[in-house]
């Protein structure tokens, strides 16, 4: 071998070394930091709810992100099969469940450490997912599906209004009074608990509501894009639009105290405070909470009396006081 040869393999050698010796640490340093954190910026976290003892947020890849000291230190886990998990809520009895896109639930215990699967009977797209006063889980979700379950999951009854559009939100005022909201404007009532419903009036032009909060059997609101929030003081037979001050996406609403809270896109949170004699005669203003939020929210709980808890793309995770 020629001297050009020997000074070519060499060159290659000492290459290779430095490439081994300073770019693979860094590389790992990296990586293993980024594992130890409860959130990835690859997340997509959808939902979040709390009861007296964890704060629980749940998104895409099975990810579960857990707080029991009101956001200080987080722990995160992944379901098996790494579901998508899109929403949350708390049953009376303290327990979580989650909706699964691929028609599963999945039940946690009250401090969300642990979770169990089971699947949904249905071949519709299911939405999202409550509990009513009494414990019964409900799934609403495409060809306006509504599905009732009454032992955990184990089995379902399911009814529709034989219609091609998709629910978005379901809630139990009470025992006996329900509402869902959907695709088209649509706006659904029952008075005997879920045994049969009414269909009422769409909302105007037929807005598509992404989330619906109701305060009683009368008083309701629904949100959406183009930052679009409606009020009902007649139980849902008329509607007015609310100025919000945004035309941000709006995906979740949500109640603490006397306030009420939405989230939505470029970290949008509103607040409106709800007079004790005149709830549905509200304004919104935006809160300035200063976290560094780049995309959307969509998951939002109360925690306590003064903070709120917010989450969404790009592993947004926080609890901001709401006085700010």
């Amino acid at each position: 071998m020629g001297i050009g040869g020997i000074l070519s393999r060499v060159m290659c050698a000492l290459l290779l070394v430095v490439l081994l010796g300073c770019e693979a640490p860094l590389v790992l340093d990296r990586v293993e930091n980024q594992a130890a954190q409860p959130t990835r910026r690859s997340d997509l976290l959808q939902a979040a709810a709390t009861n007296s003892n964890a704060l629980v947020v749940v998104g895409s890849r099975g990810a579960v992100v857990t707080s029991i000291d009101r956001g200080k230190t987080w722990r995160r886990q992944v379901l098996d099969g790494k579901p998508f998990l899109m929403a949350l809520t708390t049953c009376p009895d303290g327990s979580f469940v989650a909706l699964d896109y691929g028609r599963k639930l999945w039940f946690g215990n009250a401090e969300a450490s642990e979770w169990h699967s089971q699947p949904i009977a249905t071949y519709e797209t299911v939405q999202t997912v409550s509990c009513d006063p009494q414990g019964n889980l409900w799934v609403v979700g495409s060809f306006s599906t509504i599905l009732h379950s009454a032992d955990r999951g184990q089995t379902w009854s399911e009814s529709s209004l034989d219609e091609d559009l998709h629910f978005t939100s379901i809630q139990f005022v009470d025992e006996k009074t329900a509402f869902l909201t959907g695709e088209f404007g649509v706006v659904v009532r029952s008075t005997d608990g879920g045994e049969t419903w009414e269909q009422l009036q769409p909302l105007p032009d037929e807005f598509y509501p992404q989330d619906a909060y109701f305060y009683d059997r009368n008083i309701g609101w629904v949100v959406g894009l183009a930052g679009t929030i409606m009020v009902t003081n007649d139980g849902g037979t008329s509607w007015m639009r609310q100025d919000t001050g945004t035309t941000a996406p709006l995906y979740k609403i949500t109640r603490n105290g006397s306030s009420l809270y939405v989230v939505g896109g470029n970290g949008t949170v509103l607040h409106s405070k709800l007079a004790s004699d005149k709830p549905g005669k509200n304004d919104w203003s935006n809160v300035q909470h200063q976290a560094p939020i780049r995309f959307y929210l969509r998951g939002v709980a109360p925690v306590g009396d003064t903070h709120l808890l917010v989450a969404g793309g790009a592993g947004a995770l926080f609890v901001i006081p709401t006085d700010t």
